[in-house]
């Protein structure tokens, strides 16, 4: 259906590759997933497959494609803007060179909960849930007549239930699906084919792998890979810095002897010697030059809450009494309680709309300004206390002490910021570099309590399980809204589904 030979894109503004010599071929029925960190070109080349004027202005390309489809949907990794406006109504039914399946169109709806009566609501598309933006172009884009399938981000802002159906939709259908995301559960239970996406040497250079392998089983070749040339990395600098030292020794010895001959014969052989040892110096350097490369895992988040202070067990952080959760007049949950103590780690899950993100904001307010806390937040909104114009210095060391400030830059580096990414625009990292500053100003602050909305949304899968591992450790207290199961069943002690009827506890069996 899909074929690709020796395809390489480079960005127009900084002429960086994002993608080299990339040759695949999607057969009918494949399931091909795109992985990589954010801002490696993940969107574009998923665009480029559809059609190159997708692409049109911003990235160049070279190589060979082949498409041997006519129809084909396309799932965005947000709701279009010129759809923000429309009514469910518009948005359904006002464009009538469509061709909807209806039959489709409604069993969808009833599959994923959606009550088909909303079609024809007035409500703007723009008012509702990310989770209820993505429902609903699913259910029309899959009842849309095509033959091949491009889903960005398909995971993002879903309920536990509709990622569940998702994946088995994906697993299931006769279709050719190519999509991209960062949910190691849905990557492992419905891609057959993976195409990763990296940049390496300091990001200065592109690398693209294709494996036909299901994504556990490339999970496992990568680490496998990674470790054997590490270790050949590792045996082969050794071996140099031995003969390096006994280069350095044999050089020492012959420059003594020239300083202290005064044979004029034996000073011209040890000149000759001389001659010899800087010759094979510079073979040294050029050895040194051509050693394996030490492998650097660009999705490396190499931080620990190592100097946080716990609070004690038994200490009461947060009691919620028949709290409400109203949007606008609107009440979406009543009667919630919640007890929550001063090492507890909690998981709230939800269907799309019910307000769980409301929930932990009220929470954060009600917590906000306490001086026997030190809370951190991370909303799913980053720009809710990010600031375009600021960068990641100024966010994380906002005084302007060097010291500090110097230690902030080593800290950016471990996580693979360069200097000039710690000095730009905030505006100009990609969703999971955000991600990454929320985390660390988390670990400079100390904060003994946590609040995290979809804390792992943006990480690559491959950052996932060191994200994990992060607040798998963490001493403190959390509570996390998230639709990551892995996440959820790794971190979190307790979890709580929310509903129009407050909060009850789910058995992680259940997740």
């Amino acid at each position: 259906m899909l074929e690709i030979k020796n395809l390489t894109l480079t960005h127009q503004k900084d002429l960086k590759d994002l993608v080299k010599n990339l040759t695949i071929v999607v057969n009918a029925g494949d399931k091909v997933a795109i992985i990589g960190e954010e801002g490696n070109g993940k969107s574009s080349l998923l665009k480029l497959m559809m059609d190159e004027a997708l692409i049109h202005g911003y990235i160049d390309f070279e190589g060979d494609i082949q498409r041997d489809f006519s129809t084909y949907v396309y799932l965005p990794q947000q709701l279009p803007t010129e759809l923000e406006g429309l009514s469910l109504n518009d948005y359904f039914f006002a464009d009538f060179e469509q061709e909807l399946d209806y039959a489709k169109l409604y069993r969808y709806a009833q599959e994923l909960h959606f009550d088909s009566q909303r079609f024809t609501s007035a409500q703007r598309l723009a008012d509702l849930s990310g989770g209820e933006k993505l429902k609903v172009q699913l259910i029309k884009n899959l009842a849309t007549e095509s033959e091949i399938f491009f889903l960005d981000e398909p995971s993002n802002d879903l309920d536990l239930e509709t990622l569940t159906w998702l994946e088995n939709f994906i697993q299931k259908t006769e279709k050719t699906v190519v999509f991209v995301s960062h949910d190691e559960s849905l990557l492992a239970h419905a891609a057959t084919k993976i195409i990763h996406l990296e940049r390496i040497k300091k990001k200065q250079e592109a690398r693209t792998q294709v494996v036909n392998l299901d994504y556990h089983s490339y999970q496992k070749e990568r680490r496998a890979s990674f470790d054997k040339q590490e270790k050949t990395a590792k045996k082969e600098r050794e071996e140099h810095a031995k003969s390096m030292e006994k280069h350095r020794r044999v050089k020492q010895n012959v420059e003594h002897s020239l300083r202290t001959t005064k044979d004029s014969t034996a000073g011209r052989l040890l000149a000759k010697k001389m001659k010899a040892v800087l010759s094979q110096g510079k073979r040294f350097e050029k050895e040194a030059a051509n050693l394996t490369e030490l492998p650097i895992q660009e999705e490396a988040i190499a931080l620990r809450f190592a100097e946080v202070e716990a609070l004690p067990l038994s200490k009461r952080i947060l009691q919620l009494e028949k709290e409400k959760i109203e949007i606008k007049g609107r009440c979406l949950a009543d009667s919630i309680k919640l007890s929550f103590a001063g090492q507890d780690k909690i998981g709230i899950i939800g269907q799309n709309g019910v307000g769980k993100s409301t929930l932990l904001k009220q929470m954060y307010q009600k917590l906000q300004g306490r001086a026997d806390i030190r809370i951190g937040y991370m909303p799913q909104n980053y720009e809710e206390l990010l600031k375009d114009d600021m960068s990641p210095l100024d966010f994380l060391a906002p005084s302007a002490d060097k010291a500090e400030r110097e230690l902030v830059l080593s800290r950016l580096a471990s996580l693979q910021f360069t200097r000039d990414e710690a000095r730009h625009a905030i505006s100009h990292l990609s969703g999971g570099q955000k991600a990454k500053l929320f985390l660390l100003k988390m670990v400079l602050q100390k904060n003994n309590l946590l609040l995290l909305d979809e804390p792992t949304r943006n990480f690559s899968p491959t950052s996932q399980p060191q994200v994990r591992q992060l607040f798998r450790e963490y001493p403190g207290a959390l509570i996390a809204v998230s639709h990551d199961r892995l996440f959820l069943k790794e971190v979190c002690q307790k979890i709580y589904c929310l509903s129009e009827t407050g909060l009850e506890e789910v058995a992680k069996e259940h997740i």
